[in-house]
């Protein structure tokens, strides 16, 4: 049977016109399905397998006919869908974005700029996809389809560009600043993405949690690389995320199709939701950092030679 407004869906009891605190306990039962401990170890202890033989992860069929704006709950459908124009524009730019981190991992960890960007010919050019870029491609496709069935419109995303990275004197320094700046744009993207699955159900909220789940993965692995590589304190590199996640979007708010209608359109529970979907995410992390012990990096990552 097909998850309508008033059934159970991925987020548990969806209510036809769910308030703030019906919201926030499905944003719980989000955390509580797709960020356990157990997802988030496989998801990093998954990783010698990627650097041997690169997969990506299989995703569920999705019934695009049956993606409406009536399955948009709980909030102003014209926020959502900004949202939506939103993340797939910060999606577009995948190749840079890959070849960026690659530049960055393949003096610190060949077999994670190998899983990240694949391998390159001596002109640049592309020889083989990484599965993290395999994975990051399909992002963008799904959400411009998704604004498409809610708006009967064809989305023409304006691309982020590419933060670079101001020169710094410690080539370590400058790949351990890169890293906290990949785990802020995957917090980034797991917070919203389980917002707007918190907001939806049916079809809609189904399409959304492809994409969602494969950056739940992808925080898994950079936060566990960065632990290895830097031996970061959790409180180092919430710090350091945050301080990254507000530049990138100071950087990237005027780029925004939506920018300045979406500040505008948000409402003051809006902006709290976020607030803590945000620190949900992050809290969740927190009691999984426990478990990434030296020896079971070391084992996943190997000896550092630097």
């Amino acid at each position: 049977m097909k998850l309508t407004q008033t059934n159970r869906d991925l987020a548990g009891y969806c209510p036809k016109n769910p308030n703030y605190l019906q919201i926030r306990a499905r944003m719980n039962r989000l955390v509580d399905r797709y960020l356990t401990i157990d997802i988030l170890s496989q998801h990093l202890i998954d990783l010698p397998t990627q650097f041997a033989q690169p997969h990506v992860r299989k995703w569920e069929p999705i019934d695009w006919k049956s993606v409406s704006r009536s399955q948009i709950v709980g909030v102003d459908p014209d926020l959502f869908i900004m949202l939506v124009a939103g993340a797939t524009e910060i999606e577009t730019p995948i190749r840079e974005y890959s070849q960026e981190t690659w530049n960055y991992m393949k003096s610190i960890h060949p077999g994670m700029a190998y899983f990240i960007g694949g391998t390159q010919h001596p002109d640049g050019s592309i020889a083989t996809l990484g599965a993290w870029e395999k994975e990051e491609r399909q992002h963008a496709p799904t959400f411009k389809k998704i604004y498409n069935q809610l708006t009967g419109e064809k989305l023409q995303p304006k691309p982020n560009s590419v933060n670079i990275q101001q020169s710094i004197d410690s080539a370590l320094m400058a790949v351990s600043n890169h890293t906290l700046s990949r785990i802020s744009t995957e917090w980034g993207a797991v917070s919203i993405y389980l917002w707007l699955m918190a907001h939806s159900t049916g079809a809609l909220q189904q399409a959304i949690a492809q994409p969602f789940q494969d950056e739940v993965n992808h925080l898994a692995k950079f936060w566990g690389f960065s632990r290895w590589a830097f031996d970061g304190s959790y409180y180092g590199q919430v710090k350091g995320s945050t301080k990254s996640l507000l530049s990138l979007a100071k950087h990237h708010r005027g780029e925004r199709t939506e920018g300045d209608n979406l500040v505008g359109k948000a409402t003051t529970v809006d902006a709290i939701e976020l607030a803590f979907v945000f620190s949900r995410v992050m809290v969740r992390v927190h009691t999984w950092n426990r478990e990434l012990s030296h020896t079971l990096l070391v084992h996943l990552f190997g000896q550092k030679y630097y």
